[in-house]
């Protein structure tokens, strides 16, 4: 008791200190939820995250969900303000979805608590605390921050494909005037599961943690107006292996299991995206680049750059990605549409490998609030001699989907939809190529 007392008179005094201010709560977030069938029987079955193809969900996210999931976020800004104008806000974002495992759909009946069992209705969801980071912006626009946060995300929303994610824990500046353009700083940690290992008595070695790290810097320039209506953003993520010594020891001499987490080596992730607005809307073109450890996301990853790969093999390698995708608005009908192809120019066996989607979702305005949309994707892979004959193979879907939503826009959620889906091509898994069923997502 004595000591909540001193905790409360602390934050009395603290208050009293500062200037007298009304914090501000922001409680916003996004959820999905649904439920689908499979027209030859049994439960729906997705391609997409979690199914066998990379991109996220590589032809497209429409009808090709097996999950629910949410994200809920409150923030509190101007918890202490100071005299000059600068202000100190708390971000907070807790995240849950259901267990999904192998495409198939794991969402369980009525309540669900929290567990990893599939197939246990009543132990189906995953909780995480995503978010946890303070900021202080100046009334000049600097802000420092620090903290657990999703950090300049970016992703293409039909593909659910974060193209580049550097979340995680860390510390930065941002909104830097630099004239012709702002920068913003930062240097956010990842850690990377690495047990080193006896491989005769599989027990850890002696004097070794479970952990390595990779200390990720992050530099980016943003709002470089190149024309009317035009911008380019420059993104650089500098990650740099950091093991024990007794890590070192072991990967220097290829001891126990270290060759299979030896990569020590620094890689780059670097991303030019120029964004152009249009009467219409906008489209953004991106070219991106990664080497070392960041090579096979920067090939076909999802949230690329939220994790530093040190696994064997990845020594060399090196990757290039072209993204293009965009938004159009008309009265009666809008069009979202995505392009990427990547190339991995060395797989463990020296051969290139090779990776395309192409998804277009166009849809008709019947009234303010009903909409017909039809989603198309196609997605073409060649893995070279690692990953099979090194011939192309393919996945094609179409999504035809109902939809009612609060507001004509593309963007305007929430949204009730009805869908159905056919799949066809190489990864069409037998008797799952046609699915039915409903979803609703929202944001606010």
């Amino acid at each position: 008791m004595k000591k909540v007392s001193m905790i409360a008179a602390a934050v009395a005094s603290t208050l009293m200190a500062g200037t007298a201010i009304a914090a501000e709560a922001d409680f916003h977030g996004y959820f999905r939820a649904g439920f689908g069938m499979n027209a030859d029987g049994g439960s729906q079955y997705c391609y997409g995250n979690g199914g066998p193809t990379n991109f996220g969900h590589a032809v497209g996210r429409l009808g090709d969900e097996c999950d629910n999931y949410a994200e809920i976020a409150l923030n509190v800004n101007k918890v202490w303000e100071s005299a000059d104008g600068g202000a100190f806000n708390l971000h907070t974002l807790a995240a849950f979805g259901t267990y999904e495992e192998g495409g198939l759909d794991s969402r369980g009946n009525s309540f669900q608590s929290i567990g990893t069992n599939p197939d246990d209705p009543w132990s189906g969801e995953r909780a995480s605390f995503r978010e946890a980071w303070v900021d202080y912006t100046m009334a000049s626009g600097l802000r420092l921050w620090g903290g657990e946060r999703y950090y300049g995300r970016k992703d293409i929303h039909i593909m659910d494909m974060y193209y580049v994610n550097n979340s995680g824990a860390g510390v930065g500046v941002e909104n830097i005037d630099l004239g012709f353009g702002q920068l913003h700083a930062a240097v956010v940690q990842h850690k990377w599961k690495a047990p080193l290992l006896d491989t005769t008595t599989g027990e850890a070695l002696e004097g070794t943690q479970v952990y390595s790290t990779a200390n990720t810097v992050d530099l980016r320039l943003t709002g470089i107006e190149t024309n009317e209506k035009g911008s380019l953003e420059l993104i650089l993520l500098a990650a740099d292996p950091s093991h024990t010594d007794v890590q070192e020891n072991a990967i220097d001499n290829n001891i126990g299991n270290a060759g299979d987490y030896g990569l020590d080596k620094a890689g780059f992730f670097f991303t030019a995206e120029h964004t152009q607005g249009h009467s219409m809307g906008f489209n953004k073109a991106v070219v991106q680049y990664a080497t070392e450890g960041y090579a096979w996301a920067g090939f076909v990853g999802n949230h690329t750059g939220d994790s530093y790969n040190m696994e064997q093999g990845q020594e060399g390698r090196t990757s290039f990605r072209l993204i293009d995708w965009g938004v159009v608005e008309a009265d009666k009908w809008n069009l979202g549409y995505s392009f990427v192809y990547a190339q991995l120019d060395k797989d463990t066996s020296g051969e290139d490998a090779k990776a395309m989607s192409v998804v277009l979702r166009p849809g008709y305005k019947w009234s303010e609030t009903m909409s017909t949309i039809l989603e198309v994707g196609h997605y073409r892979q060649d893995y070279g001699s690692d990953w099979g004959e090194g011939d192309w193979s393919d996945l094609t879907k179409v999504t035809i989907a109902q939809q009612w939503q609060a507001g004509s826009n593309f963007w305007a959620r929430p949204a009730i939809r009805v869908f159905a889906s056919t799949y066809s091509g190489d990864y069409a898994v037998d008797n799952n190529d046609l699915m039915f069923g409903a979803q609703v997502e929202a944001w606010w």
